[in-house]
């Protein structure tokens, strides 16, 4: 009687500031949104390519440097209180692109250039294993490891030496490592508040003159959203 008392008084205590902790569902859902990010050297992926034909110079390459929006929804089932498996799916927006050349050699036409401009769309199914670690009543962190089955796709407009611009679209899949960390504020003891950040490691093969070979960057995705337990 006297620890069920306690139990009780620690509740009320606590209740002012935060909610009183209490034992979830094991089954869950999750939906989030929020900005995407891009990392990997793709400049240094066009130079490392060489020239698309001999008489070209390499001028310039490089990502636009700006966020998009992207989103995550997933479906959870606790193991244990600490530890959870998650099927997902994770949109990571897009990323502009754009390259140039200068032919150097022969005939020069008017406009000796080679430019392109390009643009990937990045999503995944993933599955992870989800680590949970309570920091008081209401608040817990999280980290997640496991693999995310990617479709990437990519588009370009290319002009050549001043002609007409061509259209080249390529869809390729692969499986990658999947990363995230994240906080959970509990609300109550069916909904929570959440901040994740989510990351997928070396999606896309580096670029080479061919239709693979696109490119190849790191996609991240920072997105608060709510965690519903059943």
């Amino acid at each position: 009687m006297f620890v069920k008392h306690f139990r009780l008084a620690a509740c009320v205590s606590l209740a002012i500031a935060t909610p009183c902790a209490v034992a979830q569902s094991k089954l869950y859902v999750s939906a989030s949104a929020g900005s995407t990010l891009t990392s990997g050297n793709y400049n240094d992926q066009l130079r490392n390519a060489g020239a698309p034909q001999p008489g070209f110079k390499f001028i310039s390459a490089g990502k636009d440097g700006n966020s998009d929006f992207g989103g995550r929804l997933a479906v959870g089932y606790r193991v244990t209180e600490a530890f959870a498996v998650e099927l997902g799916y994770s949109n990571f927006g897009k990323q502009d692109i754009a390259y140039k050349f200068e032919k150097t050699t022969g005939l020069i036409p008017p406009n000796p250039f080679v430019t392109a401009q390009g643009r990937f769309r990045l999503e995944g199914i993933t599955l992870d294993a989800v680590g949970t670690l309570p920091i008081n009543a209401a608040f817990s962190a999280n980290a997640r490891i496991g693999l995310i089955a990617t479709n990437l796709r990519y588009k370009e407009f290319q002009s050549f030496l001043g002609r007409t611009p061509e259209e080249f679209s390529k869809d390729s899949s692969q499986t990658r490592l999947h990363l995230g960390v994240g906080a959970t504020y509990q609300i109550n003891k069916a909904l929570g508040a959440t901040l994740d950040y989510t990351h997928a490691q070396g999606v896309g093969k580096s670029f080479a003159w061919n239709e693979d070979g696109n490119g190849r960057l790191n996609y991240g995705l920072l997105a608060a959203g709510i965690r519903y337990s059943f």
